[in-house]
């Protein structure tokens, strides 16, 4: 089995990248940092090999995937999270975040899903959040672009079925990973409250669930009971969904 996991020098890819391995696949991993990957495919082992890509660039995705033959299951995991109110959201994160978390997983997806569709068999995993079916406050310009993805996951499984080729949307709660460090640094009181709440999961938990699942059942790909639930409410209502996590009000601490 070939693999192929962008995204996969750290946090949730270079986990599903290890499932992989561990699975005896043969894997390659994406990702932005030269560095980063090398000492990624290092940890993983002899039959990782890496290439320095950035998602967000049409050209450097096509180039790279010329690269390689269409994988058996793909996973991509690249992209990253802004925590703010939208007063306070900056223009570079809305792009980069539009840029990254968008137009990243429509690249790649392009790149390599004709090839699968051809070859009548794979399978792809879009990472998107428990924020894509559901919007939460402070997370207005992340849950827009998780929103998306969800919503291209689900054209696109329509799109791939007749030809044998699987797609879902892993759709993970808040997961311990450098880059939830890094938001956390800057994310407002309230947020990170209502966030903890709900529940932290490890990197190798989701990936686990998204390993084991890959493939199998529908287009949503939810590791825990808590977004599960939150899902379920979603479906009946999104007013109810937002009753149990409320933003806070004129002049309540943000």
């Amino acid at each position: 089995m070939r693999v192929l996991v962008t995204g996969g020098s750290e946090g949730i890819g270079f986990a599903v990248a290890a499932q992989a391995v561990n699975a005896g696949a043969t894997v390659e991993i994406w990702a932005r940092r030269e560095g980063r990957l090398r000492a990624a495919a290092q940890a993983l082992g002899p039959s990782v090999t890496w290439q320095a890509v950035d998602v967000s660039d049409a050209a450097a995705v096509r180039t790279a995937a010329a690269k390689s033959a269409p994988p058996d299951r793909l996973f991509h995991c690249a992209g990253f999270a802004v925590a703010q109110f939208i007063d306070q959201v900056g223009d570079e994160d809305v792009a980069g975040l539009v840029r990254t978390n968008v137009t990243g997983p429509i690249h790649v997806a392009r790149a390599f899903a004709p090839g699968m569709a051809e070859r009548r068999s794979g399978a792809i995993v879009l990472t998107a959040s428990d924020l894509g079916y559901v919007g939460l406050f402070g997370w207005s310009v992340y849950a827009a672009t998780k929103h998306a993805v969800v919503g291209f996951a689900s054209a696109l499984r329509n799109e791939l079925k007749p030809f044998g080729v699987s797609v879902q949307a892993l759709c993970p709660p808040a997961t311990q990973t450098p880059g939830f460090d890094k938001e956390n640094a800057t994310k407002p009181a309230s947020v990170r409250k209502a966030e903890e709440a709900g529940g932290v999961m490890s990197a190798e938990a989701v990936a686990a669930h998204a390993w084991s699942r890959c493939g199998k059942g529908g287009l949503h790909l939810i590791p825990n009971r808590t977004s599960r639930l939150l899902f379920a409410l979603s479906r009946m209502s999104t007013d109810l969904a937002h009753s149990f996590v409320k933003a806070p009000g004129p002049g309540a601490p943000r």
